[in-house]
């Protein structure tokens, strides 16, 4: 079975929020990342992005659940204003 990237970000808590959804509505799906365990210094880039992968029959409805999720506010993929303001 052949695997799909849905989401990518560099944010771990947010990688783990959109785990936690997707599975809580049956997408099954886990976190690839580049990421050296313990190291914390490469957070951007190739080698700082979190991968929120699923298999391929997954795929759609994951990325439907994502984009719903963003635009009734249940999720927020985008930082808070008051970290803008900063």
């Amino acid at each position: 079975m052949s695997e799909r990237m849905i989401y990518a970000t560099y944010d771990e808590m947010q990688a783990e929020l959109l785990r936690l959804h997707l599975q809580r509505y049956g997408v099954p799906c886990w976190l690839r990342s580049m990421r050296v365990g313990g190291f914390q210094g490469i957070t951007f880039g190739p080698l700082g992005e979190i991968r929120l992968m699923t298999s391929a029959p997954y795929a759609a409805k994951g990325r439907r659940l994502i984009e719903q999720a963003a635009l009734y506010g249940l999720l927020s993929l985008l930082p808070d204003k008051a970290e803008k303001a900063k």
